[in-house]
């Protein structure tokens, strides 16, 4: 990290300003520089052995998937591994258990009502015994057979998205929004990308709403994987 910073210099003339060779501009950006410092933190030694992605879903979806699955995102586990002096390691939501990648996306209880209620609106028995990767993965022992991969696929990493954001903003704004409510905006997001990004006719909204697994109604071309 200390590194990252020494690529913050003066100019030597003239009015004085930042400049940052992490910044394309050269410009001394506090986003630029907290990106930088946050890359540094949470590098990883090694890649997963296969890159997944889904054409259904927004980049920056993707990219978080990713970084949930090299463990890049900021949950304390993770910092204290890199030597971040922390005041405690439990989870800030449920303040039981060490707060993980695995537990702030899937196991918290802040967390598994977001699924349960995702579980239900497609029809589906509660989670078997998944790890959180199978699921991002696409996990067969969970998805009905009438459903296209891809199109379950594209609404789970968009829950772990809004589940990541959701927590961030109980975190550092104190605003706890309500299960239903985050429910809710995965439907309304899930079927805004998914529909936008299909090359056929896709469901109306009302029975993406009634019956999102049902074969008849999803009709979505898209790239094997």
């Amino acid at each position: 990290m200390t590194d990252t910073i020494k690529t913050v210099s003066f100019s030597g003339s003239g009015a004085s300003k930042w400049k940052f060779s992490g910044d394309k501009s050269g410009s001394f950006v506090t986003k630029s520089m907290a990106k930088a410092i946050d890359d540094k933190l949470l590098s990883r030694e090694s890649t997963p052995s296969a890159t997944i992605k889904n054409n259904l879903v927004p980049l920056k979806v993707g990219i978080f998937v990713w970084r949930t699955l090299t463990k890049r995102i900021v949950v304390k586990e993770e910092l204290d591994r890199r030597g971040i002096d922390l005041d405690t390691l439990l989870c800030p939501i449920c303040n039981d258990v060490v707060e993980s990648v695995d537990h702030a996306i899937y196991s918290c209880k802040f967390a598994q009502g977001i699924w349960v209620g995702i579980l239900k609106w497609w029809n589906l028995p509660p989670s078997p015994s998944i790890t959180l990767e199978e699921l991002i993965k696409y996990s067969r022992s969970l998805v009905p057979v009438s459903c296209k991969k891809k199109v379950w696929q594209a609404v789970v990493w968009v829950t772990c998205y809004l589940i990541w954001k959701n927590r961030n903003l109980k975190v550092f704004k104190n605003d706890a929004w309500a299960t239903s409510r985050i429910v809710t905006e995965i439907q309304v997001k899930s079927f805004e990308w998914i529909k936008n990004r299909s090359r056929k006719s896709f469901a109306s909204w009302h029975q993406w709403l009634i019956s999102p697994s049902s074969s008849n109604i999803i009709d979505v071309n898209f790239d094997p994987g």
